[in-house]
């Protein structure tokens, strides 16, 4: 009697131990729960510095959920010769659906498809790719939790994230710190097809508005090329009720 109790209390302590072992897909999962709103609208600054020169971009930034699919628009302000540019995506989390991406080009009046190799694109001369500008839902990677450590004195899981269409990106893999405080990420490294680390992002400006903890500045920094760009983020808003034209491709000519 005494030996079956044991082998109970050992059965359920494993058991235990067994749900509350995080997985690599257990964490991506709760990153993406962060944002609980159901729509969101902010000013960025970007700043390119490449080899001694420096390019600065202002743009307006809105984001609305339809329940777990996403769709976003950037639509640059400053300086004269990209204003009016825009970026229409719409990202689905049916992993068997293509995401859709426009950009609309004012001087020739003309909206242009980005489909396949052109995702993998810089976006705008940046160090960010115009697949960095797409929300990547959980199911589109394979994740893989590789171990924990500190970054900048933060507590972190690091997970490898490999995304199952290798066609449609640049990358092999990206390994990403997430904070375990908050379920943020800190950085990702990205490699190659070859397998190299060519590029790193930083994320920091951490605050809490309305709620939700928000990343508010990103340094990109590629070596190779000399290169780094600052992503910065003001006038954060959420819950501000955007109107569903705001996301239409029709909208982007007017």
């Amino acid at each position: 009697m005494k030996r079956l109790l044991i082998i109970i209390i050992l059965a359920v302590t494993s058991g235990t131990t067994m749900a509350e072992e995080l997985t690599g897909r257990n964490i991506a999962m709760k990153m993406d729960a962060v944002d609980t709103s159901l729509d969101s609208k902010r000013i960025a600054i970007m700043v390119i510095n490449r080899k001694g020169q420096k390019l600065v971009r202002k743009m307006e930034s809105c984001n609305k959920k339809y329940g777990q699919d996403e769709r976003g628009l950037i639509k640059f302000i400053e300086p004269p010769d990209v204003r009016g540019i825009m970026y229409l995506t719409w990202s689905y989390e049916d992993v068997n659906r293509d995401d859709d991406m426009w950009v609309f080009l004012p001087a020739e009046s003309l909206v242009r498809r980005i489909s396949g190799g052109g995702k993998k694109g810089s976006f705008m001369r940046s160090d960010f790719a115009n697949e960095d500008i797409e929300k990547r839902d959980v199911d589109d990677d394979e994740h893989t939790l590789l171990r924990s450590e500190e970054f900048s004195g933060v507590d972190c899981y690091v997970v490898e994230r490999v995304s199952k269409k290798q066609k449609d990106t640049t990358y092999s893999k990206r390994i990403v710190w997430v904070r375990k405080d908050t379920w943020l990420q800190m950085k990702v490294e990205y490699y190659n097809k070859r397998g190299k680390h060519f590029k790193t992002a930083i994320y920091g400006g951490f605050k809490e508005i309305k709620g939700i903890w928000t990343i508010t500045k990103i340094m990109t920094e590629t070596p190779r090329k000399g290169s780094k760009t600052l992503m910065q983020y003001d006038n954060v808003d959420y819950n501000i009720g955007l109107s569903d034209s705001i996301f239409e491709q029709s909208n982007l000519k007017r």
